[in-house]
């Protein structure tokens, strides 16, 4: 289990990065991002998802 909690860690912290460059490119290649973006939530409610997750896991 420390293992996965650990590749969690790292994808929480990929999602944070990926996040981070979307908000820089968002004002010039919105229409772009949205073309077929495969989530119904925004990035951080995904990330706060993922962190919530993460809690439980270790309750």
């Amino acid at each position: 289990m420390d293992e996965f909690k650990k590749a969690l860690d790292e994808a929480i912290a990929a999602w944070i990065k990926l996040s981070d460059e979307w908000e820089k490119v968002e004002t010039t290649h919105s229409d772009k991002l949205a073309e077929k973006y495969p989530f119904d939530k925004d990035f951080r409610e995904v990330i706060s998802d993922l962190k919530e997750w993460k809690e439980e896991l270790t309750k």
